[in-house]
């Protein structure tokens, strides 16, 4: 809004004439024009709220006696606008009584002006009041602006609190994760430690780890944990794969509808959409990727939200480094595995044949078991006869001491529980420990019977006799000798 008659402005002000005589309309419109106002007419009360909706005047002369709407009710209409209940407002009346005036004054006009009166006094007026309805706005408006800035700092105020306490959060997150991760050696306690930490973490129920047993291989689940009933097993990601590729480019936790956006990766994510998988993170180390985690909804149905990848993001960052030095370990254990291997095989003695025969039978019932812990079993029945003397014993306890990894440990344990029949099976809650137990006294019992001249048939039903675990069911039902099954990962 601006003054008629200020020079620096170039808007003139606009005033609706509201008045059913439409002589005094036209009078009044010349004379306002005369000091740059811009009019508005009107001439029943339905018609003046009209117009100011629609024009947003910046004062409005009103006549009492009008059409459809008399002059009061249009007054207090307009003192009710949410838009502008501010809007100056004269009202014009024939009757010159105080009560009359009183009466337009109550209903919320600014200004009371009887007929007949003179224009320059009506041009005073109506300048009073935008001077003043100016001044009036102008604080209104820096009020506002006040109000706009007090609620963005407020609100800068709470994201910053908000940003603070997320960080603290990640902060503590990664104290945790690396007390967790770097205090331990053991590549197969750390991978149980990330699934159960992803699972807290996103909320889900099912997560995996897809690692390569070769270098050059893909990768495929090596680690599950959750009720998956066989839904990870066609999971495959190849090593020169584009998915692959863009999530080790990446480097951070990816939902997999965001991934829908790339067809030519549409083959390759098929198997992950049957899965229900639904966030992808990769493990990257210094030395490239370690693996690839994955999870399914939340349990709850909530959304997968920037926090939660975040921290899984942190999560990922920690265990790929823990992973990789755990792995640099299990190859120093495996070397050292290999050695007792070795001493084993010197001192081998006639029963050799039968642990062949024996290790081909278990062939069946562990093909549930991951490869990693098959190739374990298979060197406890090797190895377990041999370490009960006091040669096998003393490299084993050797081995164990040198190992930081603590696998040889695990592994030394394994062998005499395996060794003693009436030992009670502790796994400490390694996945597979009781199944890994019960087929490696079995294939001792194979062992011992066939070197006491049984048949194998005999010997094989007589083995079975040791254990009534499950992980032997495979072995009880008629199956060929050289049957080998592919490995596939079951749920922690």
């Amino acid at each position: 809004m601006s003054l008629a008659g200020v020079p620096e402005t170039s808007v003139p002000a606009s005033i609706l004439v509201v008045d059913d005589d439409r002589r005094v309309v036209e009078l009044l419109t010349i004379a306002l024009n005369a000091y740059g106002f811009r009019v508005l007419q009107a001439t029943d009360g339905e018609e003046a709220l009209r117009v100011v909706t629609r024009e947003r005047p910046d004062l409005v002369v009103l006549d009492v006696r009008l059409p459809k709407r008399s002059g009061y009710e249009v007054c207090e209409v307009l003192r009710q606008d949410p838009e502008d209940p501010q809007l100056p407002i004269i009202m014009v009346s024939a009757a010159a009584e105080t009560e009359a005036r009183l009466q337009g004054l109550s209903r919320g006009a600014d200004d009371y002006v009887a007929k007949p009166f003179s224009p320059k006094e009506l041009i005073a007026r109506i300048r009073r009041l935008l001077a003043r309805s100016t001044e009036s706005r102008e604080a209104r408006r820096k009020s506002r602006e006040a109000e706009h800035q007090l609620g963005q700092a407020r609100e800068e105020a709470r994201r910053s609190h908000a940003e603070l306490r997320d960080q603290q959060r990640l902060r503590d997150l990664a104290d945790g994760f690396a007390r967790d991760f770097h205090a331990s050696l053991d590549e197969g306690a750390l991978t149980r430690r990330l699934l159960i930490e992803t699972q807290a973490q996103l909320g889900t129920g099912m997560v995996a780890l897809l690692q390569a047993e070769e270098s050059e291989g893909a990768l495929r689940p090596t680690a599950v944990r959750g009720d998956v009933a066989g839904r990870v097993e066609a999971l495959r990601l190849d090593r020169h794969g584009e998915l692959l590729a863009l999530l080790a480019g990446l480097g951070r936790p990816v939902r997999r509808r965001d991934l829908d956006r790339f067809p030519e990766m549409q083959r390759e994510l098929s198997a992950f959409v049957a899965a229900g998988v639904a966030v992808l993170a990769p493990l990257r180390g210094p030395d490239g990727l370690v693996g690839v985690v994955v999870s399914d909804e939340r349990i709850d149905g909530g959304e997968l939200d920037g926090p939660r990848l975040e921290a899984m993001d942190l999560l990922c960052h920690t265990a790929s480094l823990a992973l990789r030095n755990a792995s640099r370990s299990s190859r120093q254990a495996e070397a050292l595995l290999e050695v007792l291997d070795e001493l084993a095989d010197r001192a081998m003695d006639p029963r050799s044949a039968a642990c062949d025969e024996a290790i081909l039978r278990l062939q069946t019932c562990a093909a549930s078991l991951p490869p990693s812990v098959r190739r374990e079993v298979e060197r406890a029945v090797r190895i377990a006869p041999w370490s009960a003397g006091e040669q096998g014993s003393r490299a084993l306890a050797t081995m164990a001491e040198r190992d930081a990894s603590g696998r040889v440990a695990r592994f030394a344990r394994l062998t005499a529980i395996v060794r003693d029949a009436g030992a009670v099976c502790v796994g400490d809650g390694e996945p597979y420990f009781d199944a890994s137990v019960a087929i490696a006294r079995w294939a001792l019992a194979y062992i011992e019977h066939r070197a006491g001249g049984l048949a194998p048939d005999a010997a094989h039903e007589r083995a079975l006799t040791v254990s009534e675990h499950q992980a032997l069911d495979p072995l009880r039902a008629p199956a060929p000798r050289s049957r080998r099954a592919t490995s596939s990962p079951r749920s922690h």
